[in-house]
């Protein structure tokens, strides 16, 4: 499996930084200015991707099943908040009003790239599949929900472009089907572990599973996120995930399904900030010593001290010796090396013992 897959903007590794994926998906309630502004937003705090959810209505619902007049207003604009707003999973699915048309998303295309950030999509059909392709997109995103399409994962896998699966909804063994056969065709797939319950459980989570993966399949694993905050997300990254994505808005009180369970635009820059000093923090594997701690040194280290009185001829000897500040002399780690030297000057009880004063 290719542990190192190229984006427009980024190449994703082992050893890169996370790649965060701000998961604008169905945020933009079908506007394209509200779509634009979340590109502009998340790329200003610090993402390295926006992600979309597109979708062709006919092609993923019967269609006596898709409601003519879905239910539960939209926002059209960031301050445009209705209190009236139907529970989580009383929304209309497939709700039309929420597509973006491809011109719109060509010209985000353009807007995501000017901002210098990846723009990429969740195919949830084959029309929509194909439409990625045509854009070019540098990665494709399989949706939770489609990890048991079998037919379709044939299909994603033949298009030649990087894969990331959200494991959301399965289990040990759906996870194990569906890599086996994307990998049949791709040899480019990141794992996310996933709990796809809006918002997750903090006990539902299992960020363990990173390393599971990680040792399993070994490819690029990361973390699609649905619970609140940012804190898991970052220590997502502190277990090894190489790609972070959680659901962004301009606003949690906006009309729609998923702002409620998504982070806004300040959380997702303190989001960038965490897992920057935590990459800082996780440093190497090698212990070392840093010249910034010799401040601490220099005025709590110890130096080999008398106990008692010595004269010069005296052999020293443990029960002579204790460890004071300041480290002027003789330093305490250099105690087992002086047991047995022969004392050079006289010494009064409690002075610290200097490195001409032995033989």
């Amino acid at each position: 499996m290719n542990k190192e897959i190229k984006t427009d903007n980024f190449v994703i590794s082992e050893n890169s930084p996370a790649y965060i994926i701000a998961e604008i998906g169905i945020n933009h309630n079908g506007q394209y200015e509200l779509a634009k502004q979340l590109i502009i937003e998340s790329a200003k705090a610090g993402a390295n991707a926006v992600k979309f959810q597109k979708r062709d209505a006919n092609s993923i619902m019967i269609k006596e099943n898709i409601n003519p007049n879905p239910i539960g207003y939209l926002s059209k604009k960031v301050d445009d908040i209705s209190t009236d707003q139907p529970n989580y999973g009383s929304w209309s699915y497939p709700d039309v009003r929420l597509e973006l048309s491809e011109n719109d998303y060509k010209k985000l295309q353009k807007v995501a790239r000017d901002e210098g950030v990846d723009f990429f999509a969740s195919p949830w059909d084959e029309k929509s599949l194909n439409f990625l392709i045509e854009l070019k997109v540098p990665l494709i995103k399989i949706a939770s929900v489609e990890i048991k399409n079998y037919q379709f994962l044939e299909k994603l896998s033949k298009s030649d472009i990087p894969l990331i699966l959200s494991t959301g909804t399965a289990d040990e063994k759906e996870v194990d089907a569906a890599f086996k056969l994307l990998k049949k065709n791709s040899n480019n797939i990141i794992l996310l572990q996933c709990t796809s319950a809006y918002p997750s459980k903090f006990e539902e989570i299992d960020l363990n599973v990173i390393n599971t993966f990680k040792e399993q399949y070994n490819c690029i694993v990361g973390f699609s996120g649905h619970e609140p905050g940012i804190n898991v997300g970052v220590s997502a990254v502190a277990l090894g995930a190489k790609v972070i994505e959680k659901h962004v808005t301009l606003n949690k009180n906006m009309n729609g399904t998923d702002h409620l369970a998504s982070i806004d635009m300040t959380e997702l820059s303190n989001l960038v900030k965490g897992i920057r000093q935590i990459e800082k923090a996780l440093g190497n594997n090698i212990k070392q010593k840093y010249e910034s701690e010799d401040v601490l040194v220099s005025i709590l280290g110890k130096s080999l001290a008398t106990k008692r009185k010595m004269n010069a001829g005296d052999i020293l000897k443990k029960e002579d010796l204790i460890a004071k500040g300041p480290p002027t002399g003789i330093s305490s780690q250099k105690f087992y090396e002086v047991i047995g030297k022969k004392l050079l000057k006289d010494k009064k009880a409690d002075q610290i013992l200097m490195p001409d004063e032995i033989e």
